[in-house]
């Protein structure tokens, strides 16, 4: 079993990120609803074999609503860089 494993919800709008569910090791306390206005929807994966290895970090679209134009996400996603988490 890894040491820690964490997804988390972030969906980009037009106003910038969201934050959406926080997952530790698949399982959550609370669901949190994607914003209607929502462009994208992305899940940051942290991944930690062992206490001082260095975390394995990637993310991954889950979403993509069909109101906004492939070039219209792009400025959006230029506009509001991913967060820092």
């Amino acid at each position: 079993m890894s040491c820690d494993s964490t997804d988390d919800e972030y969906h980009l709008t037009p106003n910038g990120w969201v934050a959406g569910t926080h997952y530790c090791y698949e399982e959550t306390d609370k669901i949190i609803a994607r914003p209607i206005d929502t462009v994208e929807t992305w899940v940051r994966k942290m991944r930690q074999s062992i206490s001082f290895a260095p975390e394995q970090i990637t993310w991954d679209l889950i979403w993509v609503s069909p109101s906004y134009s492939e070039s219209e996400r792009t400025a959006i996603e230029k506009k509001y860089p991913r967060p820092k988490y």
